[in-house]
């Protein structure tokens, strides 16, 4: 089944209205296939760092699953159909703008006892709660219930620690029925266990009454130098820690507390996932709910089949993945570097839950039905074969490996095996060219005629910030070949990260070039040569004024994308923040600085290192966007009108008040989520935007005091969907 998804909605538009205002979508249809197979859901952008989520996110009593990516906070929603096997979930990312603003590492848990799992996240050395508030007339919605957890510290409250790379356990230890902590304490190696009285107090499960039990929790504690547990530990005294001699002491932070009750006996069990090993830790508590103690370990677990070996962190997650009833475990990597392809391993559990067996199954779990390239996307359309239909050729910074010798930047080539309207993609190669044998990191393509005989050559930006050339000897029209020529392309090095865009600038009929570069800005080199014999002049260095690098950001990451619509010059950068910035008044002002039109085109957000290219790939006159991003995957969005699509009614909506309007009017967005960002467009009757794009978080007063009198039509549109309603003007 082929989907688009991204919905418009009009209200009272005529059809030579709607039909100028043109959007892009995120577009599900291409097929891609990967040795011969289909894949399910190619687009999604890619995984890296994944904390899996169980939630129902549709009210079907399902449990659905969203992927949280530790690398740029980035969600993608997975429904559960109900079947058994992986093919229970399929791609939905329309259900992206329901879940809150999250960030860092996010576990659903039910805290109020409504069948409902809401979300405890990380929040400024602590951990708040958003509690789910589904209702079948509204659907998924989410209220800030707490925004740090404190505890009774015997004397006084504080907040419950934890830290950006410390997941603590969030489980019912005691049996009665509300939900208690157990972490690690601050920069110590030992766990605290923060009991929740407020069943004991309240008789409710659905509060937080945390004491801070004074005991450390199992009586034991883990090792300093590896993944391991030292048992029969008295590690602390009372609410302190006991005091160690200096050159015992073994502080650290990177853990993963994953709870289970191994053996059905009522206590709860743990899985430790640590920054000081490639293992996982299986720790059995011997004791009862009110009294734990750790009385044996598996620091290979499990021994009994493959043994968790992951770099970075591995974490593990325990839940259904397949809808036999029986929980699996998930292990991913929970650092934010390490393993970026083989990162999702598939433990299915062939005991119950009360047994838990768990075998190895396969390593890239979901991950096999998409598109990824390890480490960043830096895509590309281009016709590698000449016939006629545009392909996508992608390079990445790498695949990661353990061996940082061995872990070095490929081009792959998804060959289009479609038709002109119907583009269809095949992996060709995932080392197209053979270039890890150039041992380059961060490889960036670019296409275009270097050498004046009307064909397309390669030019490569790359981590050191020089060009590398490769000269296409073909004929022009055959299919290209492609052969090493230069190094160091005319000794241009910009510093770090260069990304060329190989275009004629100046329209004076030779191609110059456009380089991006780490820090965020664009350097313009002008062919003072021929067109056969180029030379490259640097003639600025912050081209247009053009400064992607956010305020408080170390890297800036700028992707150029310059193009022609309608006799004139704008241009796309994407960011390492992940917006992609839209830049016009260029021609004829080269020297000067380009007029910033948005800084989130289209509303589209890969929340880190966004790359891309623009085609029209399916022949129908309107261009395609493609982006690639630090994951490794990529998303297609197809232009449409709005005429073109369907009116339906679902999404956020929004409300104009007052409407007809003077001065001003009044923006709502119906059910918007804290901090969500909105992005509103103004446009006449003829589809021209009347003021640039404007960023906002779900209100805010339009200034039309300067509008003429007539009809306009207003557009909010965010990562998911886009609606447009009349506003008129008196």
């Amino acid at each position: 089944m082929r989907f688009i998804y991204k919905v418009l909605v009009l209200t009272g538009l005529s059809t030579a209205a709607s039909a100028q205002s043109q959007f892009l979508y995120l577009d599900q249809r291409p097929p891609v296939l990967i040795n011969s197979d289909t894949l399910a859901f190619p687009w999604t952008g890619g995984f890296n760092s994944i904390i899996p989520v169980e939630i129902d996110l549709n009210g079907d009593n399902l449990k659905d699953i969203f992927f949280f990516d530790r690398v740029g906070n980035r969600i993608s929603t997975f429904l559960n159909n109900g079947s058994n096997g992986q093919g229970a979930y399929r791609y939905h990312p329309e259900y992206i703008s329901q879940l809150p603003a999250l960030h860092d590492w996010v576990r659903s848990a039910d805290f109020d006892c409504d069948g409902d799992l809401d979300l405890f996240t990380y929040s400024n050395s602590a951990m708040g709660i958003w509690r789910n508030d589904f209702t079948a007339g509204s659907g998924l919605q989410f209220t800030l219930f707490r925004d740090t957890l404190y505890s009774w510290y015997g004397t006084f409250y504080n907040p419950i620690f934890v830290s950006q790379v410390n997941m603590p356990a969030i489980v019912d230890v005691d049996g009665d029925s509300d939900l208690d902590i157990i972490t690690f304490a601050n920069s110590s190696n030992y766990l605290e266990y923060h009991k929740n009285y407020a069943m004991d107090s309240l008789g409710i499960c659905g509060d937080f009454l945390f004491t801070l039990e004074p005991y450390c929790w199992g009586y034991f504690k883990l090792s300093g130098l590896t993944n391991i547990g030292l048992l029969n530990q008295n590690c602390r005294s009372g609410f302190s820690p006991v005091v160690e001699p200096e050159g015992n002491k073994s502080r650290h932070s990177g853990s993963v507390l994953t709870p289970l009750d191994q053996d059905c006996d009522g206590d709860v069990d743990l899985l430790n996932g640590d920054i000081l090993g490639e293992n996982m830790l299986f720790l059995l508590n011997g004791g009862t709910p009110d009294s734990a103690v750790i009385t044996a370990q598996d620091s290979a677990f499990p021994v009994y089949d493959i043994s968790v070996n992951m770099q970075n962190l591995p974490a593990a997650y325990y839940l259904d993945l397949d809808n036999d009833g029986f929980r699996d475990m998930l292990v991913s990597p929970f650092a934010t570097v390490g393993e970026d392809f083989f990162n999702l391993h598939w433990y299915k559990n062939t005991g119950d839950n009360c047994s838990n067996v768990f075998d190895f199954i396969k390593n890239r779990f979901i991950a096999d039905e998409t598109m990824d390239v390890g480490t960043a996307a830096n895509v590309a359309f281009f016709d590698v074969d000449k016939d006629g239909l545009t392909d996508i050729v992608a390079g990445n910074d790498q695949y990661y490996n353990a061996n940082p010798n061995l872990a070095f930047s490929r081009l792959a080539w998804f060959k289009n095996t479609g038709t002109v309207t119907q583009p269809a993609f095949s992996l060709i190669s995932d080392d197209w060219l053979g270039l890890s044998g150039i041992t380059q990191y961060g490889l960036y393509p670019s296409f275009g005629d270097l050498d004046g005989d009307n064909d397309d050559d390669l030019l490569l930006g790359n981590a050191d910030g020089t060009l590398i050339y490769y000269q296409n000897t073909a004929a022009p029209g055959a299919a290209c070949n492609f052969v090493f020529a230069s190094p160091q392309f005319q000794g241009i090095d910009i510093g770090n990260n260069s990304i060329p865009q190989i275009i004629d600038v100046n329209r004076d009929g030779k191609n110059d070039l456009l380089v991006g570069e780490r820090t965020g800005t664009l350097n313009y080199f002008e062919n003072t040569g021929s067109a056969a014999s180029p030379v490259y002049t640097l003639v600025s260095s912050a081209f247009g004024g053009v400064n992607v690098l956010m305020s408080g950001a170390i890297a800036g990451y700028s992707a150029p994308q310059l193009f022609d619509i309608n006799g004139n010059y704008e241009l796309l950068v994407g960011s390492d923040q992940g917006r992609i910035y839209h830049y016009n008044n260029i021609d004829g002002n080269l020297g000067g600085s380009f007029t910033l039109l948005d800084s989130a085109f289209q509303g589209i957000i890969e929340p880190k290192r966004v790359t891309i290219s623009k085609s029209d790939i399916d022949g129908d006159g309107k261009y395609d966007l493609l982006t690639g991003c630090n994951a490794g995957g990529m998303r297609l969005y197809t232009q449409f009108t709005s005429a073109s699509l369907p009116a339906q009614a679902s999404g956020f909506g929004f409300t104009l008040s007052p409407n007809p309007a003077d001065a001003s009017c009044n923006i709502q967005v119906k059910d918007s989520r804290p901090g969500q960002q909105f992005i509103v467009d103004l446009c006449d009757i003829t589809g021209k935007k009347v003021i640039p794009p404007v960023s906002f978080t779900g209100q805010m007063q339009l200034n039309t005091a300067a509008l003429s009198p007539g009809i306009y039509l207003v557009s909010i549109r965010n990562e998911a969907q886009v609606y447009v309603k009349k506003l008129i003007i008196n």
